[in-house]
């Protein structure tokens, strides 16, 4: 009888141990396959980052035709796929994930870039681009109302053409996003601004919007 609870008590043991390494086997797993996805985006994003940076570069050092629409498409583009990546992040790793945050940082000085370069392309080109900055918040008492706003804006974006719109989290720990937030004299979640002058909080349907872009 107690040679039957020794053995019991064995693969009891046994059990547990094979169990316990099969769970870190497959956490390490998922991390290091997580960490790998993070990589893969992060490189990528990395690459078209330069591409934009180079680009603008190109128009306001070396002197290329900033006025052309295949200057403004080709930034514009690159803009565009650095958005979605920023998405993808964060909805595989979460809104909050340190890593995340610290894309989104390096993504809202690339925004700010393509936003000096329209505001430049304004100056010197007959043709204007309408801009509107939309400070979002991730922050759950403002989160659905954030999107609904993102879902006005998309469809204000499908339009009308000759408009860029630039998103920034209100939230992100950031030097750049607070001397934005100065600039503009944003307070609150849920603002933003078209064509640098024209302010509006909550916006709620289209119109709002495009009566300004006339």
């Amino acid at each position: 009888m107690a040679n039957r609870k020794i053995q019991s008590f064995r693969r009891y043991v046994l059990a547990f141990i094979i169990g316990t390494t099969l769970f870190l086997l497959g956490f390490f797993i998922v991390n290091s396959l997580s960490h790998i996805e993070y990589q893969r985006i992060s490189d990528f994003n990395n690459k078209l980052s330069y591409k934009i940076f180079e680009d603008k570069i190109s128009y306001s050092f070396f002197g290329r035709k900033i006025c052309s629409d295949e200057t403004y498409r080709s930034i514009s583009e690159d803009l565009s796929i650095q958005g979605r990546i920023i998405d993808d992040l964060e909805r595989k790793f979460g809104k909050e994930n340190a890593k995340v945050l610290e894309r989104k940082k390096f993504y809202s000085l690339v925004l700010l870039e393509h936003f000096e370069f329209i505001t430049l392309k304004n100056e010197e080109c007959p043709k204007k681009i309408h801009t509107i900055l939309f400070f979002y918040s991730n922050d759950p008492r403002y989160l659905e109302d954030s999107e609904n706003v993102g879902r006005v804006l998309s469809s204000v974006y499908e339009r009308n053409n000759d408009l860029v719109i630039y998103s920034f989290d209100i939230n992100l720990d950031s030097d750049l996003i607070n001397k934005l937030k100065e600039r503009y004299y944003v307070q609150f979640p849920l603002e933003i601004i078209i064509d640098e002058h024209v302010k509006i909080l909550n916006v709620k349907d289209i119109e709002e919007i495009e009566r300004h872009l006339d």
